[in-house]
């Protein structure tokens, strides 16, 4: 799973959360705004197969109309942590000279080194930070996130290029936009954002540092739309479900249709659990849902809590059966890294869409995503997996 910035500064405990991650490439037969590939490879399933599967003979993207609202962080929920706090960066095992060295392109960093027989720390002037040119910042953010504890790697915020620049994000200032634009970084070519600290500086005041991490930490929800103009649309939405459910989804869809109704939310054929918590956020007993769970509960009322990957791995086995490469609705999406450690779990609606919660906390809200997404949020991906449960067929 990833990580939420924190709001425990200066050296923040691993937690999960929120992370925009868009390292894999889009594919060009995408539905909407594409299916991710990238690293993901045999024998594992691989993003290409999902789209063939579930493209061909189901949904096609004329077969959709999508549009996309966003969820908005409630206020309350938003951490108490002074995000104007800057955060030191961490180099272990690095030597003063090492350390100087990486640090060439911020100056007055390497007179501020402290450093031991265990490594480095340092505390950089904002100044200097907010200075940086592009291609420096990108080499160096790119080093400092691949160790744990820093904020390149905790308090990282990754953008999809087609969804536009940070300074698009909705809800910013519109005086730090240009700030935004000039903060971001790349990493392996994908926007990425960290400085928090010299953002919430520049605009002077808590209240107003509280609102840009309010719309950076708030996101969209797909709200997807199949078309019933015929009964080809219809029965390419019933082949995305198992063969137990076709009848009644078949019905659903032709009821509709009778009713003069054009199109139908791809919502409305959720459970009645997770229709009801789409778009929230959770409640304070709450704290304890994350993914695994989220992707368990879809189906399964008498789910409980599963505390990481170990266990939900250790559930599948017992109680699913693995899906070779055919998608169908309600079946668990598993993204692993290159250890085949899951990273995160989701559940699979149709059309390259799926239902999600990303990460532990109520900091995360339960959100329609196209597969992009899920898999831009991970920096550490390397393969996924399809699992159904074993009364499904």
């Amino acid at each position: 799973m990833v990580r939420v910035p924190d709001p425990s500064p200066p050296e923040p405990s691993p937690r999960e959360g929120y992370l925009v991650y868009a390292a894999l490439l889009v594919m060009g037969l995408a539905v909407v705004s594409g299916f991710a590939r990238g690293a993901l490879r045999q024998p594992v399933t691989s993003p290409r197969a999902l789209v063939a599967a579930d493209t061909s003979p189901g949904v096609r993207s004329e077969d959709l109309v999508v549009t996309s609202r966003l969820v908005v962080l409630p206020d309350q929920i938003l951490p108490s942590r002074d995000w104007a706090v800057p955060r030191r960066w961490r180099l272990p095992g690095y030597t003063r000279e090492r350390a100087a060295s990486l640090l060439a392109d911020v100056p007055g960093a390497a007179e501020r080194l402290d450093c031991d027989a265990s490594g480095c720390a340092v505390l950089p002037p904002l100044q200097s930070v907010a200075s940086m040119a592009p291609s420096a910042r990108s080499r160096l953010y790119s080093a400092l996130a691949l160790i744990e504890g820093n904020p390149q790697s905790d308090d990282t915020f990754y953008r999809s290029p087609q969804i536009g620049p940070f300074s698009a994000v909705p809800g910013l200032p519109e005086a730090i936009r240009p700030l935004m634009d000039s903060l971001t970084w790349h990493r392996d070519g994908v926007p990425a954002f960290s400085d928090l600290a010299v953002v919430c500086n520049s605009l002077g005041t808590r209240e107003a540092c509280r609102g840009f991490m309010r719309s950076m930490l708030s996101r969209p929800s797909a709200s997807v739309a199949l078309r019933l103009g015929d009964d080809g649309a219809v029965e390419r939405v019933v082949a995305g479900f198992v063969e137990a459910e076709k009848p009644s989804v078949r019905d659903r869809l032709n009821a509709a249709r009778a009713a003069g109704e054009s199109t139908l939310l791809l919502e409305s054929l959720l459970p009645d659990w997770a229709r009801t918590h789409l778009g929230t956020f959770p409640t304070a007993d709450q704290e304890w849902t994350n993914c695994f769970w989220t992707s368990l509960r879809f189906l399964d009322r008498a789910a409980g809590p599963v505390g990481n990957g170990e266990e939900m791995d250790a559930l599948l086995r017992r109680g699913f059966v693995r899906v070779p490469t055919a998608a169908r609705f309600g079946d668990v999406l598993v993204v692993r890294d290159a250890e085949g450690r899951p990273l995160h779990s989701a559940t699979w609606l149709l059309g390259g869409y799926l239902f999600e919660k990303n990460g532990f906390g109520r900091l995360q809200a339960w959100r329609i995503v196209p597969l992009t997404e899920v898999m831009m949020d991970y920096p550490g991906a390397a393969s996924v997996d399809l699992w159904r449960p074993r009364d499904r067929g």
